[in-house]
């Protein structure tokens, strides 16, 4: 067996009550089957911590991920890492992918340059083996023979079982060895010839570094060059032929070994260097024919270093001593796995024997090659193998499994069996793939015609059995949302959902098409058939009651990840349960009570609101006022945004990068990806990048603090101030999944407080009635800091915010999409009351901006903001401020404790307001939404 030996201690359960989630009631995640709405209360929640030491060992070992080179920031520069002006292009091709770096900075000074290189040492490799089956058809056509080759399946079967990450090793260039060393070709050490002793020698990473910077040439690079070495490739290679021919497969089969991440290449900033990557210049090359003489200018004109390859071996041999390599040489992260034992007692290998990966990938492979797949394999296709074959076994045995269909259901998935039989049966027997004159056989036809047939009346019948049984019918339809012109592709809400957005009314707009056409409706965007509702009985539905028959859209999922990574808000199923049980501890009562830290930053943002009764925009100061509070509670450094003199450039620049990072998020799971990719892709992705640089420099700072615990084996005090990022390195060591879930927790933390903030004070400036009551409330605490207990006891305040998040909810629309057929309660029939069909894949969109302004709902004036309503108002699935069901936020209760702290003390300092906005709310949407802006002017008390 593999052996895995780690220094951390794991972190001991902690007792302590989590912040609530739920406003009647608590919720837990797996009690999403009951009837409680998930409003939202100020009962603390209990939650106890999991220990994730040994679990997340044993999670990082198995799953390995590639990752992109963290920031690496010497003390007292960190502008160079940072700097705006790097260029970062990233190439694929047959061999697989590489980064380059072009930039003045990293080619021109080597300490830079040292440091950059130490870090992308780190980043791992994703090995894959890429299987592509193709065969030739001839067809006659035009009394010509025509011959073209067609790809049967191009499958990539994932290696990262076969490597460690951490087992790595670094090898400089000998001087006896040919290499690029600045040159435009392959040479050994000029020293050597004229002095062989020096072959003895070999330039360290540091000597390497100060050529390459000192030299003159205006276009060079440096490379560093990532490897798999001891990888038996011919057993690989031999058992996947044999897995594929195991089908009677007759094409031509190719198996190649692409990797992922296999270079990294820094650059200095030449145009040339900068034209070679440039695509357009790229396609105009090719099409004029022009490299016939830019290849050759590129090799002449380019000087290039070639002397730093990292090692990921398959195997460690043992030592003359009878150990193992020392951890210092293979773990430079402080895990040492001493690997898997072999039939060899003199060497170890990752994990497994590529004859055990084989195996386990054999049955994958095989039914990946027979439904002629093209893209990469993952575990869920292993299960989906694992479980074909467990039928099979059971067919083979005469077992039949039992279940709930009948009558023609039941005769109809038997056929199937049997067609499923028969098509492996003749494809096996006959052969498939091979070159072909005409066609498939025709027996061979016949069993896929009869075989898609067949697909068809099953699905078929299980679906109007499923609305037979719960008295479905059909969706209403619309001259103004189903016109005849949206059949293939639904143009029309693409056109007027953007000419909504850039008039800041989409919110409006989308209400008035329920307000016209009923509570749910639905209509085709783009190529997407999509369903929208208001009825709280369909949300309590994928939420809560059916909450497994849900997954979050693709498009939400493609549009968050380039910012987010796959963290609580952009992931499904067991990564997200993952992410939540890690977050979830975060969020403890004494966290949220914590009101000290917070204090301090209040304090700046009153410094920063005129006292002379000027205009103040109170939106551009909140959200500085959560970046900042949030950075510190996350990080324990403050972006210090609203603090006089105490902000740095990068800081700032951070800030206005998630922002824009955020409204093209926001956009792109809006619409349509591929358009705002477009449209947005090089601006964008700086912006991320940037977010990602300035966060991973603490997550940096938090594995080194882990690495020093870990080494002094000590505690944290008690007294320490509560850090969250160090909480979270306790558990993960990934640093790029911690990165993701920082991101994540910021943007709940920053955006709904912010967004909350903004739209209360608006209505305070437009509502002296409501300002007047708030403040007979406030008076009460006499001008002291309240306690979190007092916040608690305000009521007034809680139906000013309640009030607020029903008429301007912080996230006015969210969206699932079905994983199989299921049934909505409501939205079926002419009126919209009958349950409603909805097949597998299928996305269900829902506005919480209408449903909370809904008359039947909250009454007539449902319009008016009137906080006095809540107090006998109990909502149940009507009102979902912060979600509901399983994930439902866990951070509500920080977020409603920062916004009524920020309240209060801004009235204890400032007696009066008057609203200076002359027009009405406007929206402003990114991933939450807010008005666009809160002009006021405070008196000073």
């Amino acid at each position: 067996m593999g052996r895995v030996k780690e220094s951390r201690q794991p972190s001991g359960d902690r007792d302590d009550d989590a912040a609530s989630t739920s406003s009647a009631f608590t919720l837990q995640d797996q009690d999403y089957a009951n009837e409680v709405p998930p409003a939202y209360t100020d009962d603390p929640e209990p939650v106890k911590s999991h220990d994730h030491g040994d679990h997340d060992t044993d999670m990082q070992r198995k799953s390995i991920r590639g990752r992109a080179p963290r920031r690496l920031i010497e003390d007292g520069n960190p502008e160079a890492e940072l700097d705006p002006r790097w260029k970062v292009s990233k190439n694929k091709d047959a061999k697989g992918s590489t980064t380059t770096y072009i930039s003045e900075t990293l080619s021109s000074d080597p300490a830079v340059c040292q440091a950059f290189i130490e870090t992308t040492i780190q980043v791992p490799i994703q090995p894959f083996v890429r299987l592509v089956g193709t065969h030739t058809e001839t067809r006659r056509r035009d009394k010509k023979d025509e011959t073209t080759r067609v790809t049967d399946f191009d499958v990539s079967v994932p290696l990262e079982t076969l490597i460690v990450k951490d087992w790595t090793r670094t090898r400089i260039v000998e001087n006896s060895q040919k290499a690029y060393r600045g040159g435009i070709r392959k040479q050994l050490d000029p020293r050597v010839k004229a002095h062989p002793e020096a072959a003895a020698t070999t330039p360290s990473l540091q000597e390497w570094c100060h050529r390459f910077c000192a030299s003159s040439a205006s276009a060079k690079s440096f490379t560093v060059s990532r490897t798999v070495t001891e990888l038996q490739r011919e057993i690989l290679t031999q058992g996947m032929n044999e897995a594929v021919r195991g089908t009677n497969y007759r094409g031509d089969i190719a198996i190649t070994y692409p990797v992922r991440n296999r270079a990294t290449i820094v650059m200095s900033d030449h145009w040339i260097n900068r034209y070679r990557h440039n695509k357009l210049i790229w396609w105009i090359c090719v099409i004029l024919q022009l490299w016939i003489i830019t290849w050759p200018l590129l090799i002449f004109m380019t000087k290039r270093w070639e002397v730093l390859t990292v090692e990921w071996p398959r195997r460690i041999h043992m030592e003359p001593d009878g150990s193992w390599p020392m951890a210092h040489e293979y773990f430079p992260r402080g895990m040492t796995y001493e690997g898997q034992e072999t039939g060899n007692p003199m060497e170890r290998v990752a994990y497994m024997t590529e004859q055990d990966w084989v195996g386990q990938w054999r049955q994958a492979v095989q039914l990946a090659a027979e439904s002629k797949k093209r893209g990469t394999l993952s575990v869920g296709d292993w299960r989906i193998a694992q479980e074909v074959e467990e039928r099979s076994r059971q067919r083979a045995a005469g077992r039949r499994a039992v279940g709930q269909d009948s009558g023609i259901l039941a005769a109809a998935t038997g056929l199937l069996s049997g067609v499923q039989g028969f098509m492996a049966q003749s494809q096996r027997a006959s052969g498939w793939g091979g070159n072909l004159d005409g066609g498939y056989s025709g027996d061979l036809q016949e069993a896929i015609d009869i075989y898609t047939n067949i697909c068809t009346l099953t699905t078929g019948a299980r679906r109007r059995r499923l609305i037979r049984e719960h008295g479905c019918k059909p969706i209403k339809n619309s001259s103004e949302l189903n016109p005849w012109k949206d059949a293939l592709f639904g143009w029309t809400q693409l056109a007027v959902n953007r000419k909504a957005a850039k008039q800041r009314n989409l919110l409006e707009y989308s209400r008035g098409r329920f307000l016209r056409n009923g509570h749910t409706i639905h209509f085709k965007f783009g190529f997407d058939n999509i369903v929208f509702t208001v009825e709280p009985e369909n949300l309590k539905a994928m939420l809560a009651t059916k909450f497994n028959d849900w997954n979050l859209p693709d498009r939400r999922k493609a549009a968050f990840y380039p910012l987010l990574g796959n963290g609580i808000f952009s992931s499904d199923g067991a990564p997200w349960r993952h992410s939540r049980e890690l977050l979830r501890p975060n969020f403890v009562r004494s966290q949220v009570a914590d009101l000290a830290t917070f204090e301090t930053h209040v304090e700046h943002l009153i410094q920063s609101i005129p006292r002379d009764g000027s205009t103040v925009d109170l939106r551009e100061l909140f959200f500085r006022l959560t970046i900042d509070s949030a950075t510190e509670f996350l990080f324990g450094e403050s972006t210090n945004c609203l603090a006089p003199g105490a902000s740095s450039a990068h800081a700032a620049e951070f800030a206005n990068a998630f922002d824009r990072s955020q409204e093209a998020a926001g956009n792109a799971s809006r619409g349509l990806p591929f358009v705002a990719k477009l449209f947005s892709a090089s601006s964008i992705s700086k912006d991320i990048r940037y977010v990602h640089q300035f966060v991973d420099h603490y997550v940096k700072l938090g594995l080194e603090w882990q690495q020093k615990q870990d080494a002094e084996k000590s505690e944290s005090e008690s007294g320490e101030r509560y850090i969250f990022l160090y909480e979270l390195v306790k558990a993960v060591q990934d640093p790029i999944r911690i990165r993701s879930e920082l991101l994540n927790v910021l943007l709940a933390g920053r955006d709904t407080t912010a967004s909350l903030l903004t739209n209360v004070w608006f209505i305070l400036g437009k509502r002296p009635d409501i300002w007047a009551n708030l403040r007979q409330e406030v008076d009460a605490l006499y001008g002291e800091q309240p306690t979190f207990e007092q916040l608690k006891d305000m009521k007034y305040l809680k139906y000013v915010l309640n009030e607020t998040l029903r008429i301007y909810p912080v996230v006015p629309s969210n969206s699932r999409m079905s994983i199989s057929d299921t049934v909505l309660p409501r939205g079926g029939g002419p009126d919209g009351t009958s349950p409603l069909f909805i097949p597998a894949n299928t996305t269900v969109g829902w506005s919480l901006y209408t449903m909370h302004r809904r008359e039947d709902l909250f009454g007539e004036d449902a319009e008016e903001f009137k906080p006095e309503r809540w107090e006998t108002l109990r909502p149940g699935w009507e009102f979902l401020p912060f979600n509901g069901g399983p994930r439902i936020c866990i951070g509500q209760q920080f977020a409603l404790t920062e916004a009524s702290y920020t309240t209060i003390r801004l009235m204890q300092e400032y007696k009066d307001i008057e609203g200076r906005d002359r027009e009405p709310w406007t929206e402003c949407i990114t991933l939450t939404a807010s008005g666009r802006a809160t002009k006021v002017a405070l008196t000073p008390a």
